[in-house]
């Protein structure tokens, strides 16, 4: 599989197991919904679970709106409800929240997810993972500055590579 730069030559990410899911390759070892409700103290509510269950297997951050665009089919989820669940995770360090001019998207925040900038297409409106930094790369950064850092977030806005080639 070959990944094809944006115009200014940065990388499209995708999570592991998009790459699997999409290329049929071996299953991977991901999070479980469960799991994580129990390891933070939050009751487990076939919501809760559903909403992970979206976040777990997303291959790029989701909307409120994308959540429940994939949960139209299932039992309906409030939007309200919704909103407040992201929250609770969002206090658990379950999921990072990524504020962009397009709106807010939460992606899951595991270990099979690192942290990592995102690219965010201002014609078409997609979301892209980029490479995630390197610890060392982050450590050097980080103590080039003498700041204590509760989070990094980095969207770079621009032109995608299938709206710059004009498909």
């Amino acid at each position: 599989m070959s990944l094809k730069p944006f115009a200014f030559s940065l990388f499209l990410y995708l999570h592991p197991c998009c790459i699997y899911a999409k290329f049929g390759m071996y299953e991977m070892d991901t999070c479980d919904a469960l799991q994580i409700l129990t390891e933070t103290g939050l009751s487990k509510t076939a919501h809760r679970v559903a909403v992970l269950h979206c976040l777990i297997h997303a291959c790029r951050p989701l909307s409120a709106g994308d959540i429940l665009e994939q949960r139209k089919n299932e039992k309906r989820i409030d939007r309200a409800t919704l909103y407040r669940m992201l929250q609770a995770f969002k206090e658990k360090g379950i999921i990072r929240e990524i504020a962009a001019d397009k709106g807010i998207f939460y992606e899951l925040a595991c270990r099979h997810n690192p942290s990592h900038p995102h690219f965010f297409c201002r014609k078409c409106k997609a979301v892209a993972c980029l490479a995630p930094l390197s610890a060392s790369q982050e450590r050097r950064w980080l103590r080039s500055y003498r700041f204590t850092v509760d989070r990094i977030n980095i969207y770079i806005t621009g032109v995608c590579n299938r709206c710059h080639r004009g498909d």
